[in-house]
């Protein structure tokens, strides 16, 4: 029987095959070549939280910086007036240099040159500071403004505290004792009472000396613990400032440093400032240009720039690189001026010694204030030889020579200098091992 072709039987794959085809699975080299995008991905995506965290800091200084100066500014008036100051000339300084030439009232710092000031003005002075007081710990890091303490302990009066440091005036004058930075002395007569008649109660004696201090802890940002090396349930600060004044134009004038502080360790001690010595323990400053001696108050610290008139001075007025500078060294040529001659690729300055504490004025970010009162920040900085040359966020402004007392000016003679001829600022680290950041600086009026 012929088949018919509406029942053509052909043949078929299992149901079973058609419903479930087989499955094929990742080979090891696609599994591998998956596992590696994916970690460049976590890996690009965690490099961003250490930048974060970076600049999440540096938006804080920004921004609390100015609010902690805003704040010392008023910690400062509440315990200072103007009629607390006094004159050089009232401690027996006659009307001129503290040093050869010129005809207005300045203060040489130790081991430094002459700053010129107009006369019956003086310079930026550091307050004295408190250290070492066994019996109350609290004194530790205390700024004394008037550097009554260390006074006192030259004078025969007794003081309640050891290891006080005064500012750059260091011996007696002709007048009075006077140490540090001038104080009224019709308000503070103390220590020009005969000593026959001086009143014998502490509490007396207070009244008419200039006792002002400010504690680390007043000087902290929140304010943290007081209590020096013990455990409180208080927090501890982050931010601190130090201070230093001078008479500008019969005005007092006041320059705040704030600056950041990181304890290494996780050390929970509240951070004091100390004491200067060398990291290497040897004591003392380095010799040259540095400013200090081993009384010399910690913070601000102090840098001498080269004097005006040269291709080496701040700023840099020549068409000249300067001696040694050339455009290898990373200059402009000619110099712009808010770069700082001698701090070019491989010019050593003072890097290489045993401390290096003071090249810090040289670092990124760093602040300072001049002898005119400008307030600076460094914009690239250096932190070695290799780096360099130093450049400021602004250039250095051009400040006029004007007459003083009927002198015309010179170049190098009469007037106060119209470049750079000091800085201040704040050490990025100290004796202890504490890393400080600088966070901002300002100057007010009193």
């Amino acid at each position: 029987m012929e088949a018919s072709p509406m029942h053509d039987v052909r043949p078929t794959a299992p149901r079973a095959a058609r419903a479930f085809p087989v499955a094929r699975g990742f080979s090891l080299v696609e599994m591998l070549l998956a596992v590696f995008i994916l970690g460049i991905g976590v890996i690009s995506i965690a490099a961003l939280f250490p930048a974060g965290i970076v600049l999440q800091r540096q938006a804080n200084d920004d921004i609390l910086g100015p609010v902690v100066a805003k704040n010392a500014f008023a910690v400062i008036r509440s315990k200072l007036d103007p009629s607390d100051f006094g004159g050089m000339e009232d401690f027996g300084f006659a009307p001129q240099y503290l040093g050869p030439g010129g005809v207005a009232g300045t203060v040489r710092p130790i081991g430094g040159s002459d700053i010129p000031q107009v006369s019956g003005d003086w310079g930026w002075m550091r307050p004295g500071f408190l250290f070492g007081n066994p019996a109350n710990q609290t004194d530790a890091g205390t700024v004394d403004v008037f550097s009554a303490a260390y006074t006192r302990a030259r004078v025969g009066l007794p003081s309640g505290t050891v290891g006080a440091q005064a500012t750059e005036i260091s011996e007696d004058v002709a007048v009075g004792p006077l140490f540090g930075i001038p104080y009224n002395r019709a308000k503070y007569p103390l220590y020009f009472i005969d000593p026959a008649d001086r009143p014998t109660d502490p509490l007396a004696q207070q009244l008419l000396e200039p006792a002002v201090t400010f504690t680390q802890a007043e000087r902290s940002w929140p304010q943290g613990n007081p209590k020096y090396g013990t455990a409180s349930s208080i927090p501890l600060s982050t931010y601190y400032w130090d201070c230093m004044f001078r008479r500008n134009g019969g005005k007092i004038q006041v320059a705040v440093f704030v600056y950041r502080v990181n304890i290494p360790g996780g050390d929970s001690r509240p951070y004091t400032v100390g004491a200067f010595s060398n990291a290497t323990g040897s004591g003392g400053l380095p010799a040259g240009a540095f400013d200090g001696l081993g009384t010399t108050p910690p913070s601000p610290a102090m840098y001498l720039a080269p004097n005006f008139g040269s291709a080496g001075s701040w700023p840099n007025r020549t068409t000249a690189l300067g001696a040694g500078n050339t455009a290898v060294m990373g200059y402009t040529n000619p110099p712009i001026q808010n770069e700082i001659p001698g701090t070019g690729i491989n010019q050593a300055n003072s890097f290489g010694a045993a401390e290096q504490v003071w090249d810090d004025w040289q670092a990124p970010g760093s602040w300072w204030i001049d002898n005119h009162g400008t307030v600076h920040r460094v914009l690239n900085g250096r932190t070695n030889v290799q780096q360099g040359p130093v450049k400021l966020a602004r250039s250095i402004p051009i400040l006029p020579r004007s007459p003083i007392n009927g002198y015309p000016p010179t170049a190098s003679g009469n007037g106060p200098n119209s470049s750079i001829s000091a800085i201040w600022f704040i050490p990025r680290r100290d004796a202890r091992g504490n890393v400080i950041t600088p966070v901002f600086a300002a100057v007010e009026e009193l």
